[in-house]
């Protein structure tokens, strides 16, 4: 239980440097729960050195934090891009419990420095890729719908008031993360409720996180259809297709248009990035859960892959048709 696990958690930070990242092309979920992280700490240890590094952050989320500001121009985001590691005492890792998908500067490794790190995240994880003497104090929660609401959760624990500024941000984040709800639970939907309280306005929110879809990912999309291949099983439909960007968009578009999974395969440099998608009718019906799927190829393919039971990726090497071929031949066994 995570309750359990905070005091022990926030004991242990107690008069350390602490930095807080996230994964690379950073989302909103990422990004709000840094903040509101380095905020709950700030006010409960007061003194303490508390720093965000984040390498790169995703367009989406940068157009959000613009919007943000304009609402609450007195919010300060600013954050680190190149950082000194060894300065720290400890660097606690939010929305990810891979720490391959974690990008410092310079190729540098935290293993490497003999840093301890802890991980907070609502993604499965059948194992933890933290040091084992950290794992008692990993909060890693899949039942959870964002990191976010992880985050919520100890401002609760300590009686710790949100501002509406910091409401909205974590409401804009459970948002994004549940798909608007689509892969929440009901304690997604009372966690919001709860930030709204009376002070906010619900539509006022997904303003913020509106954005035109700029040429390249038109592109992307309708690419990602000229290519897609059509695999059946039964009454269902496996799309799968490639591009060069955007994989995330084409996956998702492809469970809008009819199929009931997608995999979309995308280059990135030396890597392959498979992206996956299921309507949640087809999770719960079948028990399907992509998340646990793309750990168990991740493993055989020495790359690092999870994610919820909708929606995962998978990062590595590996022959592209072959690893496709596991994941379908894992897919299948459900339907």
């Amino acid at each position: 239980m995570l309750i359990n696990k905070l005091e022990g958690f926030l004991e242990y930070l107690r008069n350390k440097k602490i930095l807080i990242t996230t994964h690379e092309l950073v989302d909103v979920d990422g990004f709000v729960s840094c903040y509101t992280l380095k905020f709950f700490l700030n006010q409960y240890f007061k003194n303490q050195q508390i720093s965000i590094f984040f390498s790169e952050i995703a367009k989406s989320t940068k157009n959000f934090m613009n919007k943000f500001n304009e609402k609450f121009p007195e919010i300060d985001f600013s954050y680190n891009q190149d950082i000194n590691i060894s300065n720290y005492d400890i660097c606690l890792i939010l929305d990810t419990n891979n720490i391959s998908q974690v990008k410092f500067p310079n190729k540098l490794e935290i293993s490497s420095l003999n840093i301890p790190y802890i991980f907070i995240d609502h993604h499965y994880a059948e194992t933890s890729s933290t040091s084992s003497d950290r794992q008692s104090i990993d909060l890693i929660y899949d039942d959870f719908s964002s990191t976010t609401e992880i985050i919520l959760k100890i401002f609760e624990y300590c009686n710790q008031k949100l501002t509406p500024s910091l409401n909205t941000l974590m409401i804009a984040a459970i948002l994004t993360d549940s798909g608007f709800f689509k892969y929440g639970n009901n304690n997604t939907i009372k966690n919001v409720s709860n930030l709204l309280g009376s002070r906010l306005n619900f539509q006022d929110i997904p303003i913020l996180l509106r954005s035109e879809i700029d040429i390249s990912e038109k592109i992307a999309r309708i690419k990602g259809l000229q290519r897609v291949e059509i695999n059946r099983e039964g009454n269902y439909l496996i799309g799968i297709s490639n591009v060069s960007s955007f994989g995330a968009s084409v996956a998702t578009l492809l469970t809008k248009i009819g199929f009931d999974i997608s995999i979309v395969v995308s280059k990135e440099k030396l890597l392959y990035r498979f992206y996956t998608r299921a309507k949640k009718r087809i999770c719960l019906k079948t028990g399907l859960h992509l998340g646990k799927i793309l750990e168990e190829v991740a493993a055989s393919c020495n790359g690092s892959g999870g994610g919820h039971d909708g929606a995962a990726s998978l990062t590595c090497k590996a022959e592209v048709n072959s690893t496709i071929n596991k994941i379908i031949v894992k897919i299948k066994q459900f339907l």
